[in-house]
């Protein structure tokens, strides 16, 4: 891309985001993506320390429910204040917003968490509905019970000897829930690119654009409220490799009254090695 295309690309893109932003800034109170319903009380239990069960035990009570969902639509294409978490969605992704919300409400167990999947037949492209739900429960004797009124929240789940794989995966990745929060623009400069979708660690972000690659357009991730720098940028990796996308060059962020943005240009080889 010439300097000039490149320059008018970002403007466009930031243009975007400062108007995106001031809509967004609109929205406040609770966030909570996941919509529990059901009394909360103080934290007991980290996400990652959630237990997952078929069905209740005699030491467990519940309290209350979690659902939530995304739009899952494949392919390149534009994105237009699309939100990262329908562009990544995934029953992974939901079932992690389901452990932090129920964390969030004082809960220390998932109970019968069930998925399905619905083509959304309405739609001119190929799109499915995600969704996911489950009880929330609390341990309310046994060893597992808390037996003080206020404790520090249990950081992982009892007698787990190390970090899963998963675990492991998500130690230095932002809360699945702020991808409700993020939205993303995309402007493509190519009419279409057949990239396979790929996991954001095996997206490589790039300071300079190799000779042998060619920009696919400049992807802006903003957030009005609440999104640090470090979000924001995974959120970049994220929609990379879910268009399809093996590089991300000159990732920079920024902020403004409106929120915090972060852009990177998505790029490729011109011929695939």
């Amino acid at each position: 891309m010439s300097g000039t295309g490149t320059m008018n690309a970002s403007w466009t893109a930031l243009g975007y985001y400062v108007v995106a932003a001031g809509v967004t800034t609109a929205c406040a109170g609770r966030f909570d993506p996941a919509n529990f319903q059901g009394s909360r009380e103080a934290r007991r239990a980290e996400p990652e320390a959630v237990v997952d069960f078929a069905a209740r035990t005699d030491e467990q009570e519940t309290f209350g429910t979690v659902h939530d969902s995304c739009t899952l639509q494949p392919g390149f294409r534009q994105l237009n204040a699309e939100a990262l978490s329908d562009l990544d969605c995934s029953n992974e992704r939901l079932l992690l917003v389901l452990r932090e919300s129920a964390a969030d409400a004082g809960g220390e167990v998932l109970l019968g968490a069930h998925c399905t999947q619905l083509r959304l037949e309405a739609r001119a492209t190929e799109a499915y509905e995600l969704t996911c739900a489950a009880e929330v429960g609390r341990y309310r004797r046994g060893p597992s019970a808390s037996q003080r009124p206020l404790s520090v929240p249990r950081s992982r789940a009892p007698g787990t000897p190390a970090p899963s794989a998963a675990d492991v995966k998500r130690i230095d990745q932002p809360d699945a829930s702020l991808a409700y929060r993020i939205s993303l623009h995309f402007e493509p400069l190519v009419s279409s690119f057949r990239g396979l979708p790929r996991n954001a660690a095996d997206v490589h972000e790039l300071s300079r654009m190799p000779l042998s690659h060619a920009p696919l357009g400049d992807l802006v991730a903003s957030c009005a409220e609440s999104c640090e720098e470090r979000a924001l940028r995974y959120g970049v990796l994220i929609a990379a490799g879910r268009l399809g996308a093996p590089d991300v060059v000159g990732v920079r962020c920024f902020h403004t009254a409106g929120g915090n943005a972060c852009v990177g240009t998505l790029a490729a080889p011109e011929r695939d090695e």
